[in-house]
């Protein structure tokens, strides 16, 4: 297990204080939650994953903001949860964490509201269409099989959690938290701008680019509104500081933007480069990555059909193989370079 971080706290110019709340939300990988206290309001934003230590490293992080800064930094104090987006390392938790905290009310945007009020129902409607992506995609059958039951596992159903806002990119919320709207790496993701700080949530982080899937799979995600929302992101102005959902705080913003859209643009052109001749997704992918192996592969398969679904919406790869379009069900896709 990585060792846990120490609680940070940081200012914005608005005069709100953020605390930063590690947890370890799976197996060797840490998430934060941010404690925002503002106008003697208590705002949590993200509650981690419910798995593991999660709930256990959160409410050590409260004990250590009451410790440390003599504030009351109870699951029952607070007035406020935000959701920044319906992945299960930032929601997951929720379901424990509204228990104790029953006067705080729930706030996500309107595109991540169905992931909480029925969750079930979207791991059912995703996995039908996974199994579709695996065949399009060009997976051995007895591989496809062993990547869809990973998929499905780790989807397991949570109880649905009553949503009481739902948030719209621009609102400000509580006069404190303006909404940005950042779909791509999932429907409903938003960033939050406090003042002069940022929390981008996992749409910008400094070390990784976040994980994508074709809009095929899901509406909102995409390359498309990826790189749309990276953009977007670049022209928030007065970002002196951005926390993330993962990883270390960002005190230069915009270079990490700018060098994350620079860099999705970039893996487009590798997968374009790899259409030279008639190829499957799976295909590509094997010629693209090192290794593909565990869930990591699944992930990998995803991001190579993200970027083949764009390349062919601009008409830059075509279907090689329609004939097989014709004839079969979700058939294996060949993309060739135009």
């Amino acid at each position: 297990m990585p060792d846990l971080p120490e609680v940070e706290r940081f200012e914005s110019s608005n005069g709100a204080q953020i605390f930063r709340l590690p947890m370890r939300v799976f197996p060797r990988y840490i998430a934060y939650a941010h404690l925002v206290v503002h106008d003697g309001r208590l705002t949590l934003v993200d509650v981690g994953s419910g798995l593991g230590e999660s709930h256990a490293d959160l409410l050590r992080g409260l004990e250590a903001v009451r410790t440390e800064y003599n504030l009351p930094a109870t699951l029952e104090a607070l007035d406020r949860i935000i959701i920044t987006h319906g992945h299960i390392d930032h929601f997951g938790g929720l379901r424990y964490v509204r228990e104790h905290a029953a006067q705080a009310g729930v706030a996500v945007h309107e595109l991540a509201r169905p992931v909480l009020i029925r969750h079930a129902e979207r791991v059912l409607v995703t996995g039908k269409g996974m199994e579709d992506f695996l065949r399009r995609a060009g997976v051995p059958e007895d591989h496809r099989d062993r990547l869809l039951a990973m998929f499905m596992f780790g989807k397991r159903a949570f109880p649905p959690v009553r949503v009481d806002r739902t948030l719209r990119d621009g609102d400000l919320l509580d006069d404190t938290f303006r909404v940005i709207h950042v779909p791509g790496h999932a429907p409903g993701l938003v960033m939050l701008q406090i003042g002069d700080v940022l929390l981008t949530a996992d749409h910008i982080l400094p070390g990784t680019s976040v994980a994508l899937a074709p809009e095929s799979l899901m509406p909102y995600t995409g390359l498309s509104h990826y790189i749309e929302s990276l953009e977007k992101a670049e022209r928030v102005e007065g970002v002196r500081l951005a926390l993330g959902g993962h990883e270390w705080p960002v005190r230069d913003y915009y270079a990490v933007a700018r060098r994350t859209r620079e860099a999705a643009l970039e893996k487009i052109e590798r997968v374009l480069d790899c259409c030279d001749q008639p190829r499957t997704i799976y295909e590509i992918a094997r010629l693209i990555y090192d290794t593909l192996e565990g869930y990591i592969e699944l992930l990998k398969l995803e991001q190579t059909g993200a970027r083949i679904e764009y390349l062919n919406q601009r008409g830059l790869v075509i279907v090689d193989n329609l004939e097989a379009l014709e004839q079969e069900h979700s058939p294996a896709l060949r993309y060739r370079r135009v």
